[in-house]
This record gives C-alpha cells, structure tokens and sequence, in this order.
C-alpha cells in the first residue's frame, strides 16, 4: 500500500466513525516467552524483532513485547501466544499487571499489596497461588503489562455456517410473505412510527430484504418497492396515520450509514443522534421480526 492509498483509507475509516492511528514506531518484541503460570527461566533476553505501534501510544519510558505462555492470567485476559506490551522501568500500583523477575526467572502476576503490608504477586486463575514476595527471593519488578497484541483472530468455520444459514432463512421467510402479510407488517409496524421521516426505518428493513429476494426465480415479491411506492403503499394501508412519509423526505435519510443495511448503521456515522438513532433502529429492527416471525426475540 502506498501513501495515497493510506491516507485514502484513513480517510474511510475517519468517515465511517473510527478513530485511527497508524503504527509507524518500532517497539522490540522479545523472542523470551514470559510465562503466565510458574516462573519460568529466560535465557537469552535478547530482542531482535519489532512491533509496529502508533507514535502517540509509545511513552517517553521503554517499551518491549514478551510473548506470554501459560493460563495462570487468564482471568485477566492474557492467553498463550499473545504478545504482552511491557512498559519497563515504570510505577505500579495495586491491580495492576507486572513483568516479574524471581531469582533468575521471569513470570507475569498482578501486583497487590494487602492489608498488613505485604506484597504479593497474584495470578489470575484460582489454579495457581499468589506468590509472597519476601527475602527469601530476589524479586525485580522490571515493567508494567500495558498492552496486549492477541494472536490473529479467527471465526470458526461451523459458526460461519451457522451465522450464514439463519440469515438465509430469514431473508426466505420475508420472501414467501404475502403482499396483505406485507401490508400488517406496514399496519402494526406504522403504530411504533411518530413523524413521517421515521419510515425510513421501515423501508430500509423492506429494502434489505428486497436486495435479498433479488435473485429469486420469483419477481413478484411484494417486497420490490422504490422509495415512492412505499409512500403509495403506506398512505393506502394508513390513510389516517399523521405522519405519512414523502419520497422526498426519505431520500434525505438515506445518507451515512443509513444508506446502507440496517446492519450496518451506527450511532457515530447515522443522520440522527442519541435517542433518535435509538428510534430509527428499534423500528428498523421491529419491521425486520414482523417480515421474518421473530418479533418476541428481539430484546426491546
């Protein structure tokens, strides 16, 4: 990727609500596994790899990541393979996560001292006992776990499916509805709506499963509607409802994030905000369960 296509992606990102840096400063990874159970020796300490982090995030105090090992921090969300971000030479106070060194051996604990003064290095994982620092051993606290850079994340392959098979029939269900079935939907779902640009909601609901009934041997799905027929379709089945919608009005609304499936709005890139947002979505999601029968799943 270069520059141009960087910045461009920044730029995405930024619009699409997220808060971006990029990782352009060099912070050592040790090739020493730290372990969360035991101590462990280190051998060579030795750093010849490198992390990439955001400049903004590296303080004026040395950093390095260890690789962590073992289950004894668990509890604290530190799992074997995952890379421990180690702040070196800093403060550390109660609670928080250390890089240990006990006689020539390394491991990671929580930091706590009790009520009686003593000092304790504290695993997170009722399997193991808390460690009392005391004469008997030489103990180096040598940094504080800041971060944690976890193995490449990965779905499973059955979940997948899963995920994949339910949506299908949702979107099959939506599509065997009736165009009177379709017009209760509009009927109750219309209650729930309390100014005109609200439909939005419930067309955008219409819409994503009008994109999913696309390719059907079928084309007389009484979900096909442009933004104007929905109005027709609306001021038909609601002719008294006080707040019946205008294409024009809807056209406005479909901007952001509400351009696209109701999956994918969010608070940070919608046309509304707050309990408006809010709103929108809960009748979005309302007129989702009525097309597909799952209205007394949905936890409102």
């Amino acid at each position: 990727m270069n520059e141009n296509e960087l910045q461009q992606t920044l730029a995405l990102l930024t619009e699409a609500g997220l808060s971006v840096m990029v990782c352009d400063t060099k912070v050592p990874r040790s090739s020493i596994a730290v372990k969360c159970g035991v101590p462990t020796v280190p051998g060579d300490a030795s750093a010849e790899d490198f992390l990439m982090l955001p400049k903004a995030l590296v303080g004026a105090h040395p950093e390095i990541f260890v690789p962590a090992i073992g289950d004894s921090m668990t509890g604290a969300n530190f799992e074997e393979g995952d890379q421990l971000r180690v702040q070196l030479g800093v403060a550390y106070h109660d609670g928080d996560n250390v890089l240990a060194w006990i006689d020539g051996s390394c491991t990671v604990k929580t930091f706590f001292q009790d009520d009686e003064g003593l000092q304790w290095l504290v695993p997170q994982n009722e399997a193991y006992d808390a460690i009392l620092i005391t004469g008997e051993y030489d103990v180096r606290i040598l940094g504080r776990v800041v971060g944690v850079e976890k193995q490449s994340p990965r779905a499973s392959f059955r979940d997948c499916q899963k995920y994949i098979k339910r949506a299908k029939v949702k979107m099959k269900m939506a599509r065997l509805l009736s165009p009177e079935q379709v017009d209760r939907v509009l009927f109750d779902v219309g209650q729930e709506v309390k100014h005109a640009r609200q439909w939005y909601a419930v067309y955008r609901a219409l819409a994503d499963y009008e994109q999913a009934g696309a390719n059907s041997v079928s084309n007389a799905s009484p979900l096909c509607l442009s933004i104007s027929q929905f109005c027709e379709r609306v001021a038909r089945v609601l002719p008294d409802h006080g707040h019946l919608p205008t294409a024009r009005e809807l056209q406005r609304m479909a901007v952001q994030s509400f351009s696209k499936p109701v999956a994918m709005w969010t608070p940070a890139n919608a046309p509304v905000s707050g309990l408006r947002f809010t709103d929108y979505l809960h009748i979005a999601r309302r007129t989702a369960a009525l097309l597909t029968g799952e209205e007394t799943k949905l936890p409102f």
